[in-house]
């Protein structure tokens, strides 16, 4: 049984994946013998295939998927762990980045009881990508610590390590990747961090787009309802059609006083007339969404009530 697969996605690599695999070979080496490394070529168009494939047939502890065409970062880690079979996963980035003498770090912080250990960029030498990336991934980190109320330093990170059982209850797509520690936290997990080391680019152009921060950002509101509302619904719809529902009752109650108490016209094409009726129906609908969504939501959890998450048990 292997017990360590090191996945590593890799998207127009051709420079980088056999240095970065000449490394991991060198650190483990008489160190860690049960290991196995699964390259996941995420639909490059360069010879990164073609160069891990001549690794592949030269050593069988490494492994090679390759996507059709590119999916993004969070796809490739979701087949690695499809793939993998080894018992604890570490993901790498294939940029040289990332350091493969923190693999052990990181594996010492599992033993340790946790479930997911994220390797906290807490002195990156990547200055050059100082406004493509550590200033995006910065603000992204001060908003998942505001919205999520965790208390890491860095969840988005392409470095971790985590149990399989991990992935097997935490589907990935998007950018999810990058919160794999805030929705295991949210499964009741353990999930640490541990300082690593960030090296600077020294091969290939850097493929972090600035609309990854807005897709980011997107998946992060995701996840917050995700951890704040999926099993209760109409608490949020609820209160946002009270608010619309509110604000609209204020608005037409102002009109009937205007009307009542200052001789105000009111006519039913007057805008602040239409506007309080609308408000009060959208408030309605939301209420009315909120429902549908709490009912979904229960029966999908009776329908699921024996897909609980094992953690121990004794004489079974």
């Amino acid at each position: 049984m292997i017990k360590l697969t090191i996945v590593i996605p890799a998207f127009n690599e051709q420079g980088n994946v056999s240095i970065l695999y000449n490394e991991i070979k060198e650190k483990l080496k008489g160190k860690i013998e049960n290991y196995e490394v699964l390259f996941v070529d995420d639909g490059s168009k360069d010879k990164t295939f073609g160069v891990l494939r001549e690794i592949a047939l030269h050593d069988n502890k490494v492994k090679v998927v390759r996507h059709l065409a590119n999916v993004g970062q969070s796809g490739a880690i979701a087949t690695g762990a499809k793939y993998a079979k080894g018992e604890v996963i570490v993901t790498m980035d294939s940029d040289l980045q990332h350091d493969p003498e923190d693999i052990f770090s990181l594996l010492r912080n599992l033993n340790q009881g946790y479930d997911v250990v994220c390797g906290w960029r807490k002195e990156r030498k990547d200055s050059d990508s100082f406004i493509k990336k550590t200033i995006p991934s910065k603000i992204s980190n001060i908003l998942i610590r505001s919205l999520t109320k965790t208390k890491l330093h860095d969840t988005t990170g392409g470095m971790r390590a985590f149990r399989r059982k991990v992935t097997e209850e935490i589907e990935l797509y998007g950018e999810m990747h990058r919160y794999l520690p805030i929705l295991a936290v949210w499964k009741g997990f353990r999930v640490s961090e541990t300082p690593i080391n960030v090296r600077k680019r020294k091969y290939e152009k850097t493929k972090y787009r600035a609309s990854r921060l807005f897709r980011g950002f997107l998946d992060l509101i995701a996840v917050k309802y995700f951890m704040s509302y999926s099993t209760r619904p109409l608490h949020l719809f609820g209160f946002l059609g009270f608010i619309l529902v509110g604000l609209g009752t204020i608005v037409e109650l102002g009109l009937i006083v205007g009307r009542l108490f200052y001789g105000i016209h009111i006519t039913p094409f007057m805008p602040l007339f239409l506007l309080g009726i609308l408000l009060i129906i959208v408030g309605i609908n939301f209420f009315c969404l909120g429902l549908i969504g709490d009912m979904i939501s229960h029966n999908s959890n009776m329908n699921n009530k024996q897909k609980c998450i094992i953690d121990k048990s004794i004489n079974v």
